[in-house]
């Protein structure tokens, strides 16, 4: 991951980064000012994102919910502050609104797979981020079969589940959603 600054400021604009983002092959996020480059994902990130996939979309076939992998940005915004990122996977429902290609509500939950290199921007960045925009439920999946589950309360996140290999993951907003970890780290 390599993270841009380039004005007086060490900063970059929104309609900068626009500009910007078409010349990397990679995945491009923004960071309030700073682009993050993301290197290519590796074999097991790909499998991991592949199994939570394909497992939620048979379970919100048919329902007013529908799962998104990293392809599609959310922009997180507020009148001092502006994230675009692209979450490894998340969940929009109906009411979800949308500019162009791109949400601008928060998702009802997400799952970023990250690696031992650059797991700071998952633990603490976008945390923080998808905290103070009320992203009800965040989780950080680990590639050594490991999920930590986030889960908004009064504004704040807690830890409300760790997962581990041979356990279910559950969602205490879907209820009957569940998933064997042994099918996503196959």
């Amino acid at each position: 991951m390599i993270i841009i600054k380039t004005d007086e400021n060490n900063f970059i604009t929104s309609d900068e980064f626009e500009n910007l983002q078409d010349q990397y092959k990679c995945k491009v996020e923004y960071n309030n000012g700073e682009i993050i480059l993301h290197s290519d994902t590796s074999l097991t990130h790909n499998s991991i994102i592949s199994g939570i996939q394909s497992e939620l979309r048979v379970f919100f076939r048919g329902s007013k919910c529908k799962s998104y992998t990293e392809q599609i940005e959310v922009i997180f915004k507020n009148s001092a502050e502006e994230y675009k990122f692209k979450p490894d996977i998340f969940v929009m429902c109906e009411d979800a609104k949308t500019k162009g290609e791109s949400f601008i509500s928060s998702p009802k939950i997400i799952f970023e797979v990250v690696s031992k290199k650059y797991s700071q921007v998952d633990y603490i960045t976008k945390l923080q981020v998808y905290q103070k925009f009320g992203v009800f439920e965040y989780n950080i999946v680990e590639q050594n079969g490991h999920i930590v589950q986030y889960v908004l309360e009064d504004g704040i996140y807690g830890i409300r589940n760790t997962f581990h290999l041979g356990d279910f993951y559950t969602s205490p907003l879907f209820p009957d959603l569940k998933i064997d970890l042994s099918y996503i780290y196959e």
